[in-house]
């Protein structure tokens, strides 16, 4: 009898579970449309970026980096420009050759906070190929016409320091195409340019991406201030967001962290460009807080 109960009991609690779950996995219809800050507040997100605008316009350290965009699978926002940080001053696209419709979408963003964006053109990766003036070409045609159709605001590029020709070539095909307003950029050691081209570049990212020693930085800094003859303020380290960087002490820090206060040291110089930012951006740090704090490191007052 006693055992009968039990059951009994068991059978009530097990049908009044069956109910329970019932109500609690019913279909329901939840709201989750996303409003963005120009939607909640146009008026306020119109003097925020006409701030930005302004802030970018006027005398500061420069900040960039490197977006791999549009990638074949999109895995989170660290592949769109929107997730970029705000006060970023300009971006060079890795992957603007497959310009996309989300990339797009994100341009009138992009002109509100006055971010630049440029086309990256990696002729360094053509190796041995750089020297076929066929191949080259095509490569220059590809992003000359993607910046005019696309309304990018200039190019980055690499090359060879072992191919004087192909480079002359590179500089006189982009720095013709370049309208008013737009920036050329050259990414590696300035001496890989003659001294009439590399005046006609706006900025130079310095191939410091892979150093991992301030000292090692420093010379090179001062080589293509002193021997090329760049003006500090328009040359601009490159850190790996990844890396480490070891000071005269030889203890480590971040590249992200050291870099942007070597170019004040150092100089002041033109700014720091960010590297490798798109793999683990929201990690335990968040990438995207490291170059937050890059900008607030160079401009704090910004």
């Amino acid at each position: 009898m006693k055992n009968f109960r039990i059951l009994s009991l068991f059978a009530v609690l097990l049908c009044a579970a069956f109910v329970s779950c019932s109500d609690w996995t019913e279909t329901e219809s939840v709201g989750t449309t996303v409003r963005q800050p120009w939607e909640q507040d146009p008026a306020l997100w119109e003097e925020y970026t006409a701030a930005l605008r302004a802030y970018k316009q006027s005398e500061h350290f420069i900040v960039c980096a490197r977006l791999f965009n549009s990638p074949d699978v999109a895995f989170s926002e660290q592949d769109f420009m929107r997730c970029l940080p705000d006060s970023l001053d300009f971006v060079m696209l890795e992957n603007a050759a497959n310009f996309s419709d989300f990339d797009r979408e994100d341009m009138p963003v992009m002109r509100q906070k006055g971010t630049r964006v440029l086309y990256r053109v990696d002729c360094a990766a053509l190796g041995a190929d750089l020297a076929d003036e066929a191949k080259l070409g095509a490569l220059l045609d590809r992003a000359v016409a993607v910046v005019r159709t696309e309304g990018l605001d200039g190019f980055s590029f690499t090359t060879d320091p072992l191919a004087p020709a192909a480079s002359a070539a590179i500089v006189a095909k982009l720095a013709g195409a370049v309208s008013e307003g737009q920036l050329l950029v050259f990414e590696g050691n300035p001496l890989s340019l003659t001294a009439d081209d590399r005046a006609r570049v706006d900025y130079v990212v310095l191939n410091t991406e892979r150093t991992q020693h301030v000292q090692e930085v420093r010379l090179m800094a001062l080589n293509a201030t002193g021997f090329a003859g760049i003006e500090p303020g328009r040359l601009l380290l490159a850190a790996d967001i990844k890396g480490p960087l070891y000071n005269e002490d030889r203890v480590e820090f971040s590249a992200a962290d050291e870099m942007p206060r070597r170019v004040i040291e150092f100089g002041p110089l033109g700014g720091v460009s960010m590297v490798n930012i798109g793999p683990d951006y929201y990690n335990s740090d968040m990438n995207f807080r490291m170059i937050r704090r890059a900008i607030q490191t160079l401009n704090p007052a910004k």
